[in-house]
């Protein structure tokens, strides 16, 4: 699991003489100080966040924080990659482990909720704390979106497949579904309502089907 994305199981170094490799350290810190960030950004917001609140969560010096990042943008942005990256790996996993494409999209849809509202802090940087980061930002929130867009088009695909008989989508659809799917978590954490995203899972499933595979096959999933 990503650091940014579980509670730290160790907040120090171990004292005194140990075995850990030069690497080893760095990586350790690496991963306090992606945590650390995301967790001070929900609780300030970007702008008041400063270096000092990074490390004082992370429990490591300025110089250490420096050698690391150049900037708490570029830690920030790191964090929110590394969020998105193990968010997107988790769905593809759960969604290709089933035979059935519907499973699949519904396991898809539960692993994007519970990942969410079990990380608050993980889900107000994907949504709102990276809006306030500024230009640099776009390019790393459009990355995740065309990802995302790309595994709806791919869903699409097996749906055909599989199922047979289906019109063509047209190619601004996934990029829709990706964009909804946003607003909507974005919506429940911006009134802190976060652990409440599961209950989202038969809106989004008939969302999700509906632009891929038609209002029968959504209403069929949703019913079931």
């Amino acid at each position: 699991m990503s650091a940014t994305t579980r509670a730290a199981t160790s907040d120090r170094l171990p004292r005194g003489p140990h075995r850990l490799s030069r690497d080893e350290v760095v990586s350790h810190q690496r991963e306090r100080l992606l945590t650390a960030v995301a967790a001070a950004v929900a609780a300030k917001g970007y702008g008041a966040t400063t270096i000092g609140d990074i490390t004082g969560r992370a429990r490591v010096s300025r110089d250490t924080f420096y050698e690391q990042f150049t900037s708490k943008e570029q830690c920030f942005l790191a964090a929110y990659d590394e969020i998105t990256s193990a968010l997107l790996a988790e769905i593809v996993a759960v969604g290709t482990s089933q035979p059935d494409y519907v499973e699949g999209v519904r396991d898809g849809i539960r692993a994007y909720l519970k990942f969410w509202s079990d990380h608050d802090a993980a889900a107000r940087a994907f949504t709102i704390d990276i809006l306030e980061v500024g230009e640099s930002a776009y390019a790393h929130r459009e990355r995740i979106l065309d990802s995302m867009t790309r595994l709806f088009s791919s869903i699409a695909v097996r749906a055909e497949a599989e199922q047979g008989g289906l019109p063509t989508i047209p190619a601004v659809v996934p990029r829709a579904i990706v964009i909804a799917t946003v607003d909507l978590t974005t919506e429940y954490v911006r009134h802190g309502r976060a652990s409440a995203l599961p209950e989202l899972e038969d809106d989004m499933l008939y969302l999700w089907l509906m632009g891929l595979a038609g209002h029968d096959t959504a209403a069929a999933a949703v019913a079931r």
